[in-house]
C-alpha cells in the first residue's frame, strides 16, 4: 500500500517554478520535484544542469521574479513558497531568502502567478562556468517544488547604474 501511495504522489506532482533547473521550456506536471535537505533540487543533477538551464536575471538590488504554475487546486497545488539561495551554485550551502510576492496556500483553481524573491544582502553568486550564478530552491506549502538558476547582474551594469545615480545627485 505504501508503494502504491508513493507512486501515486510522484505521478500527480502539483506545482513547478520556472524556469526550472534541468527543464527546457515550460515545466510540465512530471517536472515537479520534492525538494529535501538531502536533495534540495529533487532528483535533478545540479552539476550537470546549472549551465544548460535557463537562468533568471537578478536585478542589481538582488531581487528576481519567477513564475509558479500549479497543476492542482488546494494545498497540493499550493503556489505559496519558501525560498533558499545557494550562492555557490552547488546545492550545498543554502540560506533563507525573502519572498516579497508570494502565491496562495490553497488556490481554488489551476494557473500561473508571479513570485518575487529578494536574495539576502551581500549575496555574491559564484556558481556555474561563468562564476555568476546562484541556485534557488523553492518548496511549496504542499511540499513540492524545484530549483531555479539565478544569474547576477554584471559588474559593468552595477557601475553604470552607480554612475547614473551619482550624476543624478550632482
Amino acid at each position: 500500500a505504501a508503494l502504491g501511495l508513493s507512486l501515486s504522489l510522484q505521478a500527480h506532482a502539483h506545482a513547478a517554478i520556472s524556469p526550472a533547473l534541468g527543464v527546457q521550456g515550460t515545466p510540465a506536471r512530471n517536472d515537479v520535484q520534492r525538494p529535501s535537505t538531502a536533495k534540495p533540487c529533487g532528483n535533478i543533477n545540479i552539476a550537470q544542469t546549472i549551465d544548460s538551464s535557463t537562468a533568471v536575471k537578478a536585478a542589481t538590488n538582488g531581487s528576481f521574479a519567477a513564475t509558479i504554475t500549479n497543476f492542482n487546486a488546494g494545498t497540493d497545488g499550493s503556489t505559496q513558497v519558501t525560498a533558499k539561495v545557494d550562492a555557490t551554485g552547488t546545492g550545498k550551502s543554502f540560506v533563507n531568502a525573502e519572498v516579497l510576492q508570494n502565491g496562495v496556500k490553497s488556490p481554488t483553481s489551476t494557473g500561473s502567478t508571479q513570485l518575487v524573491i529578494q536574495m539576502p544582502a551581500g549575496t555574491t553568486c559564484s556558481g556555474g562556468a561563468t562564476g555568476d550564478k546562484c541556485l534557488v530552491t523553492f518548496t511549496t506549502a504542499g511540499g513540492f517544488g524545484n530549483c531555479v538558476v539565478v544569474q547576477q547582474a554584471t559588474a559593468a551594469g552595477n557601475n553604470a547604474n552607480a554612475g547614473a545615480a551619482a550624476a543624478g545627485n550632482a
